[in-house]
Formats: C-alpha cells, structure tokens, sequence
C-alpha cells in the first residue's frame, strides 16, 4: 500500500513513524526543513551559540503520552522547565509573578490593594468551582458569559484569567474570551492545572526541540521530500493523485498532516462535509520576534517569569505575549533571550534576531462541533486528517491524532482486504 504524507510537523512525522513496516509512504513537506512548529535557532550571543525555540517549547510525560513515547523510542534527552507566570500592564502599572508569595507581591503596593485581593480570592474560588462545572456546565457557555454571570471581578478577568487562556493557546483576547469555558477546564484538568500545588513538571528537549526532529527523520525509512510543495489531490475511485512541484504521482491513500484550512484548500472537489466541517475551524496570524530586548518584559525584574503577558494601551487585544527562554530552556546566557508574540513594533530593531510567523487555531463552539464530526470525513475518499486542530491544539494532540489516523487507515485496509 502506498500512502502519500501532507505536512512534515509533529503530525505528518509521527504519522509516518506509525506507518513504519505496514505501508511504502512518501510524506510532501513544503518547507526547506521538517517540524513545522517545532522551530529551534541557532544564535550567537558575545561568540558563543545558543538553540532557542520559537515554536513548540514544553511538554509534560504523563499527559504528552505518544509524544513521550517516540522521545523514548529514539532516546531525545529533554530536561526540567519552568512554567511561571506573569502579568504586565503598561496601562494600569500592574505587574505581578505567580511563582510564590514574594514574586506575586513584587509590587509592594498590591500589598494594600483590595482589587488585588480581590484578584486572588476569585482566583482561588474559580479552581475550587472548576470541577464541578465539568459535570453541570453546557458546552456552548463562553468564558465571558460565564464570568459575567458568576460576578467574578475585573482583576480576575482582565489581569489573571484572559491573558493566562490567551497565552495558552496564542489567542488575542476578543477570541479568548468567547472560548468555550467547559473546553477550557477539559484541557486543564487534562493537564493538572485545576489545582494550585501539585502540578505536573513540565520539561523542554537539551539542545533545542529540534533534536527530536532530527531523531525522527533518522529512523524513519520512508521518503521524506523537503521543499516539495503539495498544489492540489485529486482523488478518483480506487486511487489518489497528489501534485507538486516535485511532479504528479499515484497512491492508494492520502493522509493530509497539515492545518484543518489547508487541507481544504489542497483537495480537489471536496465534499460537503469536508467543506462544512474543515472550513469551521478559523486560524489566528501571529507575529513571532526572537530578540534580546529586555522592554517588552515586566519592568520589575522580580515579575520576570517564564511566560509574561504583556498588556499594551494601544494594543488592547492582540496576544501580546514574551517568553524567557533563559527560563523556559535553562538556557545560560548573558543577555535575556526572548520570544515575543505580536510587539515587534516594541523591540529595538538591533536587539532582533528572527522573525517570524505562525498560524494557531481558534476555538470557539462552531470549531468545536466541527471537531465531533471527524467521523463523517475520516477514510472517506481515501482521505485522512491529522493535525492538532483536533484536539486542544498542541502537540501532543496532533501526535495523537497522527497515530489515530493511522490506526484507522490500517484497519480499514485490512477489514477491505478480509471482505
């Protein structure tokens, strides 16, 4: 059986770690390198080089379970990271760490204010509300709707809680705050968040996440074609045509490893479900800016975390977000190395050393009915879709989703050649 691969990132790859042994696969990535979000750059700081992540940065074992196991398989040695998180507001002057006590009053003043309290109480009762509301709460509650109808307080919502789900998924704030609440505490829960103490140990690849790509292409025996851009699959009755710029070649399925939009746009005649269920789900256009420019950080050093928003007065709803991967990589370097979303127009042009841009999916309740309907266009046509669309969106969904595809292209092969 020959199967065609779309898309070389964390799907297409594991896709094709699946497909080893049961079937001759060709996998089309139209990038010059594969990993899609798993991006790692090489920089030099006062002469010495340095890996740093702008794309996929951590994972967790026990809830990153297929992407765990490949890390295993081809031995990748990853290391401890840290998850802090802070909150810069240039408009109000509030600046907060919720590390521990000390970093989240670095601002001694917040130590007589009674929002801030305020913030911190509606923090404790939203996670002691959160699991009950996983049994009783209706799927298309926004995050908005229920805050507003709860009477949690401004603090909460503009300072702590919107920039925090912003910062998970890369979400600019008008979107987030229309994010299906009960998705929102499905992910959390997953992921052991619902809790304050005891939260699971988040870890980043040594070297750089593209140390695990590399591992990849290594032990996979399949074709793997970089800089093979996919133009259009036809698909006709007992086979599937996929043309590149790499020519026009014949394959018994398609497994399109690519975003849920690009997959739409790649097949020729698409059906209507195709139509109505990969269409439903938006994408989001983020600027990426890897720099040195410690401004677009907390202006108190002590509020320096791993995952900073930054709330800008003229940019009140972009996701204005600063990672510092000196945290989040334990990377030991003499100037701050920062990935920034969005505030390119805020960083000192000489401190710039990449940028860059990344499309993330939306989630709102029209791309999450879209989700229960994968079924409907799962195998059919010969086609199959794996992407971390289907999921919450990171990368252990779409490893998951990749191996999901997988296991369904193969039965189906095999229950077709029983009958």
């Amino acid at each position: 059986m020959k199967v065609a691969i779309i898309g070389g990132g964390i799907s297409g790859l594991m896709a094709a770690r699946q497909l080893q042994g049961k079937a001759d696969y060709t996998l089309f990535e139209k990038n010059a390198r594969l990993g899609g979000h798993t991006d790692t750059h090489e920089v030099a700081i006062q002469g010495k080089n340095y890996s740093v992540d702008t794309g996929f940065i951590v994972f967790n074992p026990p809830n990153y379970t297929h992407f765990n196991a490949m890390l295993e398989d081809y031995q990748v040695a990853s290391q401890p990271s840290d998850m802090s998180f802070a909150v810069s507001n240039q408009n109000s002057g509030l600046e907060y760490n919720a590390t521990n006590l000390a970093s989240l009053f670095c601002q001694k003043k917040n130590l007589f204010s009674l929002k801030f309290y305020g913030m911190i109480r509606d923090i404790m009762r939203f996670y002691k509300k959160a699991p009950e509301l996983l049994d009783t709460l209706d799927e298309n509650v926004t995050l908005a709707d229920y805050l507003q109808a709860h009477k949690y307080g401004d603090y909460f919502i503009e300072e702590h809680i919107i920039p925090m789900a912003s910062a998970l998924w890369s979400g600019d704030f008008a979107s987030v705050r229309q994010f299906p609440l009960k998705y929102l505490l499905a992910f959390m829960r997953n992921h052991n968040m619902l809790q304050i103490n005891d939260r699971p140990q988040w870890r980043t690849i040594q070297g750089g996440s593209q140390r695990y790509v590399e591992a990849m292409q290594k032990n996979l025996s399949g074709t793997l074609h970089t800089a093979a851009e996919v133009m259009m699959v036809e698909r006709k009755p007992h086979e599937v045509v996929v043309h590149s710029n790499k020519g026009m070649e014949t394959f018994d399925r398609v497994i399109f490893a690519c975003h849920s939009d690009q997959a739409l746009d790649l097949i020729q005649a698409p059906t209507d479900q195709e139509r109505e269920i990969l269409g439903a789900i938006p994408y989001t256009r983020n600027e990426i800016t890897l720099h040195t420019d410690g401004k677009v950080m907390p202006k108190n050093k002590k509020a320096w975390a791993s995952w900073c928003v930054m709330k800008y007065t003229d940019m009140p709803d972009r996701c204005t977000v600063s990672y510092y991967m000196n945290l989040l990589q334990n990377i030991d370097c003499p100037e701050p190395l920062i990935v920034s979303l969005n505030q390119g127009s805020k960083i000192a042009r000489d401190k710039i050393l990449k940028t860059l841009y990344y499309h993330h999916p939306v989630y709102n309740p029209k791309s999450l009915a879209a989700q229960n309907r994968k079924d409907e266009i799962q195998g059919h046509k010969h086609s199959y879709f794996c992407g971390a669309y289907w999921g919450w969106g990171f990368h252990e969904d779409g490893a998951r989703s990749a191996v999901e595809a997988v296991n369904s292209l193969i039965s189906e092969r095999t229950n077709a050649n029983a009958a």
